[in-house]
Formats: structure tokens, C-alpha cells, sequence
């Protein structure tokens, strides 16, 4: 396990490496930032989830959305705490002051940004298939953006996407079941679907 993990952290140490000889260009700080931004998905969920609560039929997503970026904020939060990873800056001698946008220097795995942007993405993508393939760019762009403003390694950013996609898997799997004993129909037969759209 100790050389599998020497693998990964020498591979995040080399994209990092790369990554800042040619960091520094104003139009590429302000993608990253804005995608970033766009990244911790929270205003945006927020929006996306009172516009799906506006109707009836569509309510079960924003109920999913939420639940689902709550839970994964928490173990996100759990797990930063007791990995306590530098952020790649700190590996470059860099202080929080000298990044574009500011963190917490010891919480670098996983990355926060990228599950709850994949938390959105995989919620958009399964409910609304045509936007699938847009909803994961844009969560991949954000996780991307991540590692060029130097505040995560691309293993934080897999882990983060990976972790993101496992919690709304499991909370869906836990609202169908509940959904299921709601309405009294527990058989795979006699269960209502999901609501799902093109």
C-alpha cells in the first residue's frame, strides 16, 4: 500500500510542478476562479433546488440535491480533519496569502468543490439525461480549476468526483426504498418509478 501511495503523491507532485512553471496568466486566473466558484455549487444548488421545489412533481429532486450535498459536505468535512493533507501551495513554499482565493491549508483531501459539483451533476444528469454530458464538463472544469489555483492534487480532485457521484448513488438508492414503503408497494414489480425525465 506504502508504494501505491508513493505513486500517487509523486504524480500529484509532478502535474503540480508543471502546473505552476506556467501558472500566472490573468485570463487563465480568472477561469479558475470562476469556475471555482462555480464549483462549490452551493448558490447554484440552492437556486436549482427552490426551482424544482416550485413544482410538485419535480419536488423529490431538490429533496435528493440537498440531502445529498449535506451529507457529502459532512464526510468531507469528517475526512479533511483527519487527513489534515497540506494543499499542494503549501509543498511550493507558498503561504495562504499568496493564493487568488483562500482556504484552509491543511484540508486539502478530498476536495470539497469537486463533490458537491458532482453531487449536482450526477443529481442533474440522472433526472435529466439531455444535460448529463454538459452537467459532468462543467463539474469536471470546476475540479480541474482546483488543481491550477494550486489549492488541491489530482488525486484530490478523483477522490472528491468519485465521493461526489457515491453519496447522491446512495441517498437516491435510500429515497427509492423509502419512497417504496410510502406508498406500501416494496416489490420491484409494484413499485412506482423514480421520477426521471428526457
Amino acid at each position: 500500500m506504502v508504494p501505491f501511495l508513493d505513486i500517487i503523491q509523486s504524480i500529484d507532485t509532478g502535474v503540480i510542478f508543471q502546473i505552476y512553471q506556467w501558472s500566472g496568466n490573468s485570463i487563465f486566473d480568472f477561469i479558475a476562479i470562476l469556475f471555482s466558484y462555480i464549483g462549490t455549487f452551493r448558490l447554484a444548488a440552492i437556486l436549482l433546488g427552490l426551482f424544482f421545489w416550485m413544482k410538485k412533481e419535480t419536488r423529490q429532486i431538490t429533496f435528493v440535491l440537498f440531502v445529498s450535498l449535506i451529507v457529502g459536505g459532512l464526510f468531507v468535512g469528517i475526512i479533511k480533519d483527519m487527513m489534515e493533507r497540506p494543499r499542494p501551495y503549501i509543498m511550493l513554499g507558498l503561504t495562504a496569502a499568496d493564493m487568488l482565493i483562500h482556504t484552509n491549508p491543511y484540508a486539502s483531501f478530498p476536495s470539497g468543490h469537486t463533490a458537491s459539483a458532482f453531487i449536482t451533476a450526477a443529481t442533474v444528469g440522472y433526472y435529466f439525461r439531455k444535460w448529463l454530458i454538459p452537467a459532468f464538463l462543467t463539474a469536471c472544469t470546476a475540479g480541474l480549476s482546483r488543481i491550477y489555483l494550486l489549492v488541491h492534487y489530482p488525486s484530490d480532485v478523483i477522490a472528491g468526483a468519485v465521493f461526489g457521484v457515491f453519496v447522491f448513488l446512495v441517498i437516491l438508492f435510500i429515497f427509492k426504498g423509502l419512497y417504496r414503503l410510502g406508498t406500501g408497494n416494496t416489490g420491484k414489480n409494484g413499485s412506482q418509478p423514480i421520477l426521471k425525465t428526457n
